[in-house]
């Protein structure tokens, strides 16, 4: 009875997270200079394929910092390669 009530909170805790996460990503539309974002998030801003940011990371198109092997991205570099 007991692991019952644990599986059905744990179940009700992950789809809040769920909901939270699209509630997120539906009203984040604003790019904050300040805050530091991963390639999956930089694609998903810029519109285009995870790689392709890659691409221009290396490139130095666009400026970013590598961590423990994953890019991290600054908004404020975000910003000023969408205003190129």
């Amino acid at each position: 009875m007991i692991w019952q009530a644990l599986l059905k909170g744990t179940a009700i805790v992950t789809f809040t997270q769920g909901i939270m996460a699209l509630v997120d990503k539906a009203f984040a539309e604003e790019i904050l200079p300040h805050r530091i974002y991963n390639t999956v998030e930089a694609a998903e801003i810029l519109g285009m394929d995870r790689l392709d940011v890659i691409q221009l990371l290396r490139r130095d198109d666009l400026r970013g910092k590598r961590v423990d092997g994953n890019y991290r991205i600054l908004g404020s570099s975000l910003l000023e390669y969408l205003s190129r």
